[in-house]
């Protein structure tokens, strides 16, 4: 299905004079879904089969499980059928996460862990939060330090964000750690900035 927008850009191309074939081939999408489109002269939501299925319902857990055993949509149907007793095919169960797996997926890329070498970098940064001190919330600095290899932390409350108190943190975490890295790496958050 497209967005709202594609939808919009494609309206002004039939305006323009394309025909449905040549917007179909400029979307991806299929001659049928462009008339669609033009016929109802903007976006529509497209409706479906109205079936609900054997698996209606169950988005909750087919996301629980799907995640639970790692993508593995077969595992996913073995339980609907032992647990729910709901039979159906893996193809069925793999549309049904489809959008899981996507998710699945976009979230492995998203956490692909920089290696850097041991000794290499230090990364530093302040964070904030709010902890009760004498019965009233209290906003302290925390001054973060993690070593790029190991992944080792150090961490520091300060009143403030000031030069003085990275240049505390930053002996801190030398000295807590053993040694200084050839690199130090500050994120420099909009709180600091």
């Amino acid at each position: 299905m497209l967005e709202p927008d594609e939808v919009q850009a494609m309206l002004g191309l039939h305006r323009r004079g394309w025909g449905t074939r040549r917007i179909a081939r400029e979307f991806g999408c299929s001659r049928n879904t462009v008339k669609r489109y033009v016929a109802a002269e903007g976006w529509v939501a497209y409706g479906g089969s109205g079936r609900g299925g054997k698996l209606a319902g169950l988005d909750g857990w087919l996301e629980e499980r799907f995640r639970r055993h790692r993508g593995n949509a077969e595992v996913v149907r073995q339980d609907l059928e032992s647990e729910l007793s709901i039979e159906v095919s893996l193809r069925t169960v793999e549309r049904a996460v489809s959008p899981y797996r996507r998710l699945l997926s976009a979230e492995a890329k998203a956490t692909v862990r920089f290696e850097t070498a041991p000794g290499r970098q230090l990364q530093i940064d302040f964070g904030t939060s709010r902890v009760p001190v004498g019965g009233e919330a209290v906003r302290v600095n925390l001054f973060v330090a993690t070593l790029g290899y190991s992944r080792r932390i150090y961490v520091k409350v300060f009143a403030n964000q000031r030069q003085s108190a990275w240049f505390a943190g930053l002996e801190g975490a030398f000295l807590h750690f053993g040694g200084v890295p050839d690199e130090v790496l500050p994120f420099l958050s909009s709180a600091t900035a």
